[in-house]
This record gives structure tokens, C-alpha cells and sequence, in this order.
């Protein structure tokens, strides 16, 4: 005969580093998936990581949100979340911009927008790929970087170095205007941190309009590479460049000969 289930009666939580880890991670790629916490910040661990996710959000440092009924739910900063990441002085993540307030520090969360759900979970996937592959160790998302600045200006879905050389990421699922994606390679040209960029397409038509249309515009290097491949393949997927292909993990060890 099975037992009565009993609730838990928790009466306070000690946070450690993996939670903050579960905290700035929130805090950079504006939310996380259950699924993805579990593997990447838990590190596989299903029945403590379902444990403890629970009683985070029991003590408000997590609010849970589902979107659609088939999605995980996803967490967001709570009140003691945002508290832990100011107390610990995480709040602006690795760009040492001062904080601001209402545009660098961060509010409790409540909702999630639904148009840039897709996109936000798949950058987040891209984003701990790198960092299991250890080409990563130094993520920027797009809401870091536009963190201390006003107006609207381009910056890619995420940024990290590798050997000397940065790159930006740019994931796209949709497709933009040409000339919208004219105007993104001028601002790359431009930009002296940033020697390569990687476009990670969700279909082969966007894969072969921004390639087209990034031919002979730059002499920063561009490397194209079907999502759902990236995702599969992994360090064995395929990128390509106007001139050349090569395997993620043969590219990043060319780049440490350039």
C-alpha cells in the first residue's frame, strides 16, 4: 500500500552556488526552462533538481510560468532572487557597468513575452552547448550587453572570446528584411571586438538569404550552420563560411592559429 503523500514542511533555505548559478543564468537569458535547468545547471539530476526548484520557488526566489499547456514551465527572478543577486553583487554581470535604476538592476519577474519565447529558449540552448564544449566560458546574452546603455542599438544574441577572438552569435528564426540584415553587417564591420560571427538558421532559406546577401560586405568572417544541425552534430556539426567549411570543433582549433 502506498503511503499518504505529505507535503514538504520546509522552514527556510540556505542558497548556495549552484543556485546562484540558476540565478544569474535567469537573470542574463531573461528566463529558464525547467528542462534546461535540470540538465545544464543541475547537471542532469532530475529528482534533487525537481526538489529543490520547488522549494525555491516556495521562498520566492523563482516565479514559474508556463506559456503554452505541451511547454515546461520556465522561471523567472522572484523578490528573494533579485535580493541574493544584489547581496552577492551579480547584478550586472561581467561588463562592470554601474547600475542604473530601472534599466541595469533588476525587477522581480512575472511574465514572459510570448513572440520572443522560441527564439530566448533556443539562444539559451546554443548558449550552454558552447559552455559543454568548452568553447565558452565567458557568455555575454544580449541583455548584459545592452545593460548601461540607452536607445536602441544592435548587439548580437550572445558574445564570447575564445583565444583572443570575439564572436557573435545570432540565432534566426525568422527572417528579416535584406535591408535590415545590411545594416547588421555594417554595424559588425565596425565593431573592433568582434572578428567572427556565427549565423545558427532555422531553415535552409535563411540560411542562404543572409549568406547571399553578407558576401563581399565585410572582411569580418561569417559562418553559417543550420540550427537543428548545430543542436545535433554538435562539436561534429558542419559550418560554413563564404570560402571554406568546417567542423565546430576543427574552428575553434584554427582559430587559435590565427
Amino acid at each position: 500500500m502506498t503511503g499518504k503523500y505529505k507535503k514538504p514542511n520546509w522552514q527556510w533555505v540556505q542558497i548556495g552556488e549552484r543556485d546562484m548559478r540558476l540565478f544569474k543564468a535567469i537573470l542574463e537569458q531573461k528566463s529558464l526552462r525547467r528542462t534546461e535547468a535540470i540538465e545544464h545547471i543541475f547537471d542532469g539530476k532530475s529528482f534533487y533538481a525537481e526538489l529543490r526548484l520547488r522549494k525555491l520557488k516556495k521562498f520566492g526566489y523563482l516565479n514559474a510560468v508556463r506559456l503554452w499547456f505541451r511547454e515546461p514551465e520556465s522561471y523567472l527572478l522572484g523578490e528573494a532572487g533579485v535580493e541574493a543577486l544584489r547581496e552577492n553583487g551579480s547584478c550586472i554581470g561581467n561588463l562592470g557597468f554601474p547600475i542604473v535604476a530601472g534599466r541595469t538592476f533588476p525587477s522581480p519577474q512575472t511574465k514572459i513575452e510570448p513572440a520572443a519565447y522560441e527564439h530566448d529558449v533556443k539562444v539559451t540552448q546554443v548558449r550552454f552547448l558552447f559552455e559543454r564544449l568548452r568553447f565558452c566560458r565567458d557568455w555575454h546574452s544580449e541583455k548584459l550587453l545592452r545593460m548601461g546603455t540607452t536607445g536602441e542599438r544592435k548587439v548580437p544574441d550572445g558574445f564570447f572570446t575564445n583565444n583572443g577572438k570575439g564572436i557573435a552569435v545570432e540565432v534566426e528564426i525568422s527572417p528579416k528584411k535584406a535591408e535590415t540584415y545590411r545594416k547588421i553587417f555594417r554595424v559588425y564591420d565596425k565593431d573592433k571586438k568582434i572578428t567572427d560571427i556565427f549565423y545558427l538558421c532555422g531553415n535552409p532559406s535563411i540560411f542562404r538569404k543572409i549568406k547571399d546577401l553578407s558576401y563581399g560586405t565585410t572582411d569580418k568572417t561569417y559562418w553559417f550552420v543550420l540550427l537543428s544541425e548545430l543542436m545535433h552534430f554538435k562539436a561534429d556539426a558542419l559550418l560554413h563560411s563564404h570560402s571554406q567549411k568546417s567542423a565546430l570543433k576543427a574552428l575553434f582549433t584554427e582559430l587559435k592559429g590565427r
